[in-house]
């Protein structure tokens, strides 16, 4: 296993010490040795854990810089991951219109270079800033191609980011019961893959579950919690 598929699994993990660790000794190592790709890597994974610390400042400057040396190389598909972390950043600290004109810019960019699985979760990303703008029906439309095409392609590993996307949808439409079964369904699947969250997700994961425990009361949704809780993920967005 290589450098990025070690810290990327430590991250999903919440490892962000590991991560960490690893990504400074690449960075140290792809600057000695003048491997630009892997100095992108490791710069973006270092925003990614500043994000997860709430220090979204770092993260915006450690991509931009990951931002820079990718352009610097002329190839287009260096830019993604700092394009996704820069549109993560603006997205936490609320600047809507950047987090809007940077996530289509990502879609744009990864559907150029055939890349589904990150068109996918950047439809995802989208449908909470369309959310937060106001525009439920646009929401809704993302939220609804990401599920769909998650399911489609066998993208296992945003199965749980879309039942919370499915959950904020029934929330929405005053379904609070269906909307807890989803995100225990969700946090159950993410218990199984011991992963959690991206920051950007799990900030609307924790609003979601507070909005419901106030809209159902404690004890109707932690019934409803554990009636979610043991469904298969597949099975509870079929319900």
């Amino acid at each position: 296993m290589g450098y990025y598929e070690e810290a990327r699994d430590a991250f999903r993990r919440g490892d962000t010490d590991v991560v960490e660790r690893l990504s400074r000794q690449e960075l140290d190592r792809a600057r000695a040795s003048a491997d630009v790709a892997a100095e992108v890597e490791a710069l973006c994974m270092l925003a990614r854990v500043a994000l997860r610390g709430d220090d979204a400042r770092e993260a915006v400057r450690l991509a931009a810089e990951a931002r820079a040396l990718a352009r610097g190389t002329g190839e287009r598909r260096l830019e993604r991951v700092p394009i996704h972390v820069l549109a993560a950043s603006a997205r936490i600290t609320g600047d809507l219109a950047a987090a809007r004109s940077l996530y289509g810019e990502s879609i744009a960019l990864n559907e150029s270079l055939g890349e589904s699985r990150m068109v996918v979760a950047e439809q995802h990303n989208l449908g909470y800033v369309e959310l937060r703008a106001g525009d439920a029906d646009r929401a809704r439309e993302l939220f609804t191609a990401a599920r769909r095409q998650t399911l489609r392609h066998g993208h296992d590993d945003l199965i749980p980011c879309v039942a919370v996307d499915a959950a904020v949808i029934a929330a929405a439409d005053g379904d609070h019961r269906r909307a807890a079964r989803l995100l225990a369904a969700a946090d159950s699947a993410l218990r199984e893959l011991q992963q959690v969250l991206d920051p950007d997700d799990a900030i609307e994961q924790e609003a979601l579950r507070d909005r419901l425990a106030g809209a159902l009361g404690r004890r109707s949704f932690d019934a409803a919690y554990r009636e979610g809780a043991g469904l298969d993920l597949r099975q509870a967005l079929s319900r």
